[in-house]
């Protein structure tokens, strides 16, 4: 037979409770209570219950003898039979309005609990496992519900089955002591109010007895168990691979790239900088329409005009550079001619709007037809340029160039003239931009639809044109209702604006812009020029990816020094900060020198290194 050192001993190794496991034993009238037992009315000059005495040997480590003198518990005292329970017991009313509706619930919850006949036992003994210098009737073990489990594991290991257990929520020392020894079988004990209240037991907590005369069969359970790979603490599954947060595994890949075991995709630079992270470089793309279809021999016309010819110029242009980002862009005049204006085309500079549809007369804006993207003018041609581009998949970022509201109405009605309506007849300026908003919308839509990303180029609206006021009055109202529409289609908006745009900058951020590109700084006063970067950055904080800024006017004429120099101001002033894309000021001439085009990308990776920004 097992000894009470080796079982605790035994228990402590496969279950590991945080408290004592607790020896009990009901001793019968003439049976002597162990000299060195405490007990509670002497010793303490306080009554007390069972459930207080098991906790006390299980956290103290105290034998301890409860006897109807030590008692205050009345349920208990029934339960244990101190005492014979008393018609209150039998009515009911113990339990009516606390745990069970009616007097008659609560009879039948009374009538539930096992008890011991009245003066069976006469005291309650109670002692640490390991310490008892008596043979238990039962052990009881507080612990968690895994240990429980792996206890309950153990009374199967031989039997199988199930362990069947009965709850009733109240005087769970009935249950602890009276049903263990009148089954003999171990019992899974869910703590009650009582115990939990008076006997200290924790949320955490439940129980599990064991008949003295079964611990040996527990205790083979536990090896056994134990031996087939159920262990507590629980066993837990370690062999798979974490998904850690993005930014972790960005770390991780850099070192793969730095090994020759992985690679960033041009598109995976432009990804890390709109998710404001770092990849093994500053993304980088000149602006770039026209210049594609004069590397290939297209005049300015053709490139504008042909889809297929423009396709296939970008894609060699692609292939030439390795640009990050890649536009379908032909031109900023097909909007207004899709409107009835006249498109101007020259053997050197992109094509301009020398007819304007409205100059003359602004009542004719009544009758303007909305153009339809897939009918009108060249506009079906740039959607097929849009797909054929997406189709060809290179791997890079790409996206879409159209012209934005403000820029739209200025060409419908001449530059100049526009200005002027500005103090003349302001509800004019409202009326063409709600027509040119409107248009806009169905247009993103179906540039959109392509699949590709969508940017609306405003060159007009520059602070070098019209005044902020202007501005916040006549057409931030519509690039906001713009970028709502597109962002409740769960696409981001971009935004190129010429000339001076930092006073508004601000501005475009509360529109939404989830994207702004912007040109120099085109103050003549040298002592009121900003650098438009810099200036950028401290105040997005973050809010929107910044496009910008070399000087576009340099790739037609300039040294090598002065190209990298520009690449290296933007970097220095930007690359920190991430959120950012080097690109030029606006778009680079069609007669760019290939060659300069060239330097540009060659500083952008010389000097856009993370290594190098960082180091």
């Amino acid at each position: 037979m097992i000894d009470v050192k080796t079982a605790d001993q035994e228990l402590q190794t496969y279950i590991r409770p945080q408290t004592f496991p607790v020896a009990i034993r009901m001793l019968k009238p003439g049976e002597p209570i162990p000299e060195r037992a405490k007990r509670p009315a002497r010793d303490f000059k306080k009554l007390s219950m069972n459930c207080q005495v098991i906790d006390m040997a299980r956290r103290y480590g105290w034998m301890i003898a409860l006897t109807r003198e030590d008692h205050i518990c009345s349920l208990g005292i029934a339960a244990l039979g101190f005492e014979k329970p008393t018609h209150l017991h039998a009515s009911g009313t113990l339990c009516e309005g606390m745990y069970t509706e009616t007097k008659e619930a609560g009879q039948r919850s009374e009538a539930a609990v096992d008890r011991f006949a009245p003066g069976e036992y006469y005291a309650l003994l109670v002692a640490p496992l390991d310490r008892a210098t008596f043979e238990p009737h039962l052990v009881c073990i507080y612990a968690n519900p895994a240990q429980v489990m792996r206890l309950t594991q153990a009374a199967l290991w031989k039997r199988g089955g199930k362990l069947a257990s009965a709850f009733g929520g109240r005087i769970d020392c009935s249950e602890i002591i009276v049903t263990t020894m009148r089954t003999d079988q171990p019992q899974v004990i869910l703590p009650c109010s009582g115990d939990r209240i008076f006997g200290q037991t924790q949320d955490h907590e439940m129980a599990f007895t064991i008949p003295w005369g079964q611990m040996e069969e527990i205790i083979e359970g536990l090896r056994g168990t134990h031996a087939g790979g159920i262990r507590y603490p629980i066993t837990q599954f370690m062999e798979y691979e974490a998904k850690l947060p993005p930014k972790y595994m960005e770390a991780n890949r850099l070192w793969d790239v730095e090994k020759g075991q992985g690679s960033f995709s041009n598109r995976d630079r432009v990804v890390a900088a709109y998710k404001r992270s770092f990849a093994d470089r500053v993304p980088v793309y000149p602006i770039v329409a026209s210049f594609a279809g004069t590397l290939d021999g297209l005049s300015i016309e053709e490139y504008c005009t042909d889809p297929t010819r423009a396709i296939t110029a970008m894609m060699n242009y692609f292939e030439r550079y390795q640009p990050d980002v890649m536009l379908a862009y032909n031109d900023l005049a097909k909007e207004a001619e899709a409107f009835g204006c006249r498109v101007k085309y020259s053997d050197y500079v992109v094509p301009s709007i020398d007819q304007h549809v409205l100059h003359e007369d602004k009542t004719l804006l009544a009758k303007l037809a909305m153009p339809d993207p897939y009918k009108t003018g060249r506009l079906p041609g740039f959607l097929e340029q849009c797909e054929a581009l997406v189709k060809a998949k290179p791997p890079t970022a790409i996206g879409a160039v159209a012209v934005g509201p403000w820029t739209i109405a200025m060409l419908l009605r001449n530059p100049e003239t526009m200005l002027l309506d500005t103090f003349e007849d302001p509800q004019f300026i409202h009326d063409v931009m709600r027509v040119a908003t409107d248009f806009c919308k169905i247009w993103g839509d179906a540039i959109v639809k392509t699949g590709i990303g969508l940017s609306f180029s405003e060159p007009t609206a520059s602070i070098s044109l019209i005044s902020p006021d202007n501005y916040r009055e006549f057409v931030a109202p519509y690039h906001t209702q713009l970028v709502d529409h597109f962002k409740a289609k769960k696409v981001g908006v971009t935004t190129h604006i010429c000339g001076t745009t930092y006073p508004i900058y601000e501005d475009l951020i509360n529109c939404g812009f989830s994207t702004i590109s912007f040109d120099l700084d085109q103050q003549d006063d040298p002592t009121l020029h900003v650098d438009q970067l810099t200036r950028f950055m401290e105040v997005a904080k973050g809010r929107a990816v910044a496009i910008g800024n070399v000087d576009a006017t340099k790739f037609e004429k300039t040294s090598r020094d002065s190209m990298y120099a520009d690449v290296k101001r933007c970097i220095d002033a930007a690359a920190r900060h991430s959120g950012f894309i080097l690109s030029t000021s606006c778009e680079i001439p069609p007669k760019s020198d290939p060659e300069i085009v060239k330097w540009f990308m060659d500083a952008a990776h010389e000097y856009g290194k993370y290594d190098r920004v960082f180091g």
